[in-house]
């Protein structure tokens, strides 16, 4: 009998034993600093996107509030929205917060502010000096400060990432940020050389064996490619109707206009689904582009069944494999 019970015993450790090396060996990212993101779902033009902007709980100070931000690498700053936090603090206690010498205007005409003491908190990761800006967001009524539905209250932008390494794991709508890229990553990715211009990736696509560079945008969730009339004329299916919606950039309205992509999309060697491709004709957005010296923009709609690595630190950009 205790000869039995011994076996039994030898066999159980030995399963646990087996379950544990399989389960470290399946699920051994899930070890990393994880935060959660969600999908904002929203109808434009009469036409429902599920995947129209990603957003980030945070935590403001030692407020007792829930609050998201839109994940948004098309900025290079974080923004914390006056109108907001405004509703949150006295407006003595706000002037506080605001560094008036670093006053300075958008190109939406809003007064934005660098801040000290306003802190954002993203699970084990914070950001403190935060551009504050004056007269954007939503006002929250008194009676619902405290309520358990998050408020939107910012954007988190790629100033966060300088110098660091950012995982997206899509699939499982997390993410995680690292000082280093360890010997897991490295394993597992594929990357391509990147560029980088105010702490926001370039990416390079190749199109009909051509290289174009495009920013790659969290913020533009809509959009494969946005870029301007004349490439995208070049890589669209001109037979196809133009699909045209109005969205929201930044408080104003903009036109966009699409047509499937006819041409093979590659990141390196690696084969994207092909999808729409859209133009504008907004001026501002233009101008960025020309600035930024990129084609247009990119963002999460290629790679939504992917995990990416973006590795601030040594410009490159990884999609695991």
């Amino acid at each position: 009998m205790k000869i039995k019970l011994l076996l039994i015993i030898i066999g159980l450790s030995w399963a646990l034993t087996g379950c544990t090396a399989a389960n470290k060996n399946i699920s051994s990212a899930d070890s990393y600093p994880w935060f959660p993101f969600s999908w904002y779902a929203a109808k434009i033009s009469g036409k429902n996107f599920d995947k129209v902007a990603m957003l980030v709980p945070v935590k403001v100070n030692d407020l007792n509030a829930d609050f998201t931000l839109q994940f948004d690498l098309g900025s290079d700053a974080t923004l914390i929205y006056g109108n907001t936090i405004d509703s949150y603090y006295k407006e003595s206690e706000i002037k506080n917060f605001l560094i008036e010498s670093s006053k300075s205007t958008d190109n939406g005409g809003k007064n934005v502010y660098k801040t000290k003491g306003l802190i954002y908190h993203l699970g084990k990761l914070s950001k403190d000096n935060l551009f504050y800006k004056a007269g954007y967001g939503d006002k929250i009524a008194k009676d619902s400060l405290f309520t358990k539905k998050p408020k939107h209250i910012g954007t988190l932008g790629a100033d966060v990432f300088n110098n660091k390494i950012l995982i997206i794991d899509y699939p499982n709508k997390r993410m995680c940020v690292l000082d280093s890229l360890d010997s897991h990553w490295k394993k597992v990715t594929t990357f391509v050389d990147a560029k980088s211009n105010n702490g926001r990736l370039h990416i390079p696509l190749t199109i009909a064996g051509e290289t174009h560079w495009f920013l790659f945008d969290t913020g533009a969730s809509l959009f494969p490619i946005n870029t301007n009339k004349e490439l995208w004329t070049s890589l669209v299916d001109q037979t196809a109707k133009t699909d045209t919606i109005i969205a929201n950039s930044w408080g104003e309205k903009v036109k966009f206009y699409g047509r499937p992509i006819k041409e093979k999309v590659y990141l390196g060697k690696r084969k994207l689904e092909n999808d729409y491709a859209w133009y504008n004709d907004n001026k501002r957005l233009q101008e960025f582009n020309t600035t930024e010296n990129v084609d247009g923009l990119t963002g999460n709609a290629f790679f939504v069944n992917n995990v990416i690595v973006l590795d601030f630190k040594n410009k490159k950009f990884g999609v695991v494999n």
